[in-house]
């Protein structure tokens, strides 16, 4: 009996969290399950594992679970669960088009970003970088027109400088799981209620001590700030309208982006480095699952007593912060969106891309903190689930 090769795991409050590559991160919910890597090693029965879990029929079923997924291979297959395949350079998948070798990418990257990170001078640099942007924001929006002579060129020019902004924020998560020892996964791009966006595999992060889960979780907000920041500057100090109206607008829909991503409401980088903090391997499920049972007037299972709280906060704060974006969104493209509808067929195209992703993600998301809540479930401590609150991008 042994962990199977490349198995990863760390030792949580609520049990064992493990990761098998290839497979979402698992939390092993069991009152001696700290102890579980510590027996393997000493042992290669499965009977000895039962034992010291406590020897019930509970622990032989968690011992079995162990072996269904792949946790835990027999000693004859050296530790091995499949051969070997070569992943393919590109595939499609439910999440969109995937590639491989983002590793190579980051650790290049990572030669580049980390003697300036370390660097004083190059750490003053950056805060002086921030500082200006903060100063471009205070100044307030450029005067002028908001719109040039070409709206179809202004959105265009915004969409590509957006998702040149959204795959930095991928790859500093990338970048990071390399500076702490780890393999970034695939990074894909796909459609994200009909917008094109970016993702990376940074699950295997999950199994990392609590100081490196969180930095790696804010590390795209980290560069958010950064590349805002500039384009706020660059927003002040030109005089073409292209150009300042486009760096403008999309700085401030970066930073309604960059508040969804750091307020630990939605199922993002925020609410995960919180989760991470306080290690609560699904905190957004189980906060969720609390405020339910509270409503019902059901125990709470000997939960955290600001659980529920949480929960009610999530979908609240949650409802509301998607109503202050759509607010937001609009003040920054409202001018560039009018202008496109009472265009050219191609400009009313190019404003439906922009409006109707937009909107079915603030209504979809809306109704589904709704109806997370009224539709949630009790589901009983023990075995081994998933735990994770959403990706790691």
């Amino acid at each position: 009996m042994l962990l199977a090769d490349g198995v990863t795991w760390r030792r949580s409050q609520r049990g064992l969290v493990v990761r098998v590559p290839g497979s979402p991160p698992l939390l092993v919910e069991h009152h001696r399950a700290h102890v579980i890597p510590q027996i393997v090693s000493a042992t290669s029965d499965p009977k000895d594992l039962v034992a010291g879990l406590g020897g019930t029929p509970a622990d032989q079923q968690l011992v079995t679970d162990l072996f269904e997924e792949r946790i835990l291979v027999e000693a004859a297959s050296d530790g091995n669960t499949d051969p070997y395949v070569q992943p393919k350079r590109f595939s499609l998948t439910r999440s969109g088009l995937e590639i491989s070798g983002i590793e190579t990418i980051a650790r290049l990257l990572y030669r580049v970003v980390a003697p300036v990170v370390r660097s004083r001078l190059g750490r003053l640099f950056l805060i002086a970088v921030v500082v200006g942007g903060i100063v471009a924001l205070a100044l307030g929006r450029p005067a002028g027109p908001q719109v040039s002579e070409h709206p179809s060129i202004d959105a265009l020019l915004g969409i590509v400088l957006a998702l040149s902004c959204s795959a930095a924020h991928e790859l500093a998560h990338a970048v990071t799981l390399v500076h702490y020892g780890r393999t970034p996964g695939r990074a894909g791009c796909g459609f994200y209620w009909g917008a094109l966006c970016f993702y990376v595999d940074s699950t295997d992060a999950v199994t990392l001590p609590r100081r490196a889960r969180v930095v790696n979780a804010l590390a795209g907000l980290a560069v958010d700030v950064v590349t805002t920041a500039i384009l706020l500057m660059v927003a002040q100090v030109s005089s073409t309208v292209l150009i300042y109206a486009v760096c403008w607008r999309v700085a401030i829909l970066g930073l309604v982006n960059m508040a969804e991503n750091a307020l630990p409401i939605l199922e993002v980088d925020g609410q995960v480095a919180l989760s991470d903090l306080l290690d609560e391997p699904d905190l957004s499920m189980r906060s969720r699952e609390a405020l339910s049972r509270l409503l019902r007037r059901r125990g709470q299972d000997e939960q955290p007593p600001w659980l529920p709280w949480f929960g009610a906060f999530s979908i609240t704060g949650g409802v509301v912060l998607l109503a202050s974006s759509a607010y937001f969104w609009w003040y920054a493209a409202g001018d560039l969106i009018r202008t496109l509808l009472a265009g050219s067929p191609g400009d009313i195209i190019v404003a439906l891309y922009l409006i109707v992703p937009f909107a079915a993600g603030v209504i979809f998301s809306s109704l589904g903190l709704v109806l997370e809540l009224v539709t949630s479930r009790h589901t009983e401590a023990g075995g081994a689930k998933d735990a994770t609150d959403s990706p790691a991008t």
